[in-house]
């Protein structure tokens, strides 16, 4: 099985998400439609930040996606006002498109969700996807999320998908 490592998101990264943030398949469901100026001030923030927590994720010593969690319940800006003080939303995508639809998203989300509960804090795993981006969807299903359905999000509607942790 493929082993992937989560590095904190760093100054030196910043270009790189930009390239990532350009390509057709991340721009496809991924609402921000930022400049390069625009994303590194937004992700630039969110380094040491206590609320979002951007990572790289690494495959072999290599870059190939971006991961995040943030405490949902400091998030503010009408996103989750209801979930209680153990829950974390996650965000992600795989942005080299030489991996995209061989199963590294999968695998990835896994590995990092692994990750997250290792921190005794965290005791649930919220997500959201675009209704109709069915690959995303099946993906989180593989790795254990279920649907709770459609929202209204202040990016729009949105499928509510949540993990709890195993006891």
């Amino acid at each position: 099985m493929e082993k992937f490592t989560f590095k904190p998101l760093t100054i030196s990264d910043l270009n790189l998400l930009c390239e990532w943030f350009d390509n057709p398949h991340v721009l496809e469901w991924w609402d921000d439609q930022l400049t390069p100026a625009e994303i590194k001030q937004k992700y630039g923030s969110r380094i040491n930040d206590d609320v979002v927590h951007p990572h790289i994720a690494y495959l072999h010593n290599k870059p190939i996606g971006f991961i995040q969690y943030y405490w949902v319940n400091k998030v503010g800006n009408g996103w989750w006002p209801n979930e209680d003080n153990g829950t974390v939303g996650l965000d992600q995508f795989i942005g080299d498109e030489n991996f995209i639809g061989k199963g590294y998203g999968t695998t990835m989300i896994k590995e990092f969700i692994q990750f997250l509960f290792h921190n005794p804090a965290i005791t649930k795993i919220i997500t959201e996807a675009d209704p109709n981006n069915h690959r995303a969807r099946r993906c989180y299903q593989k790795v254990g999320f279920h649907e709770e359905g459609e929202i209204n999000t202040p990016d729009g509607k949105s499928l509510l998908m949540t993990m709890k942790r195993q006891k």
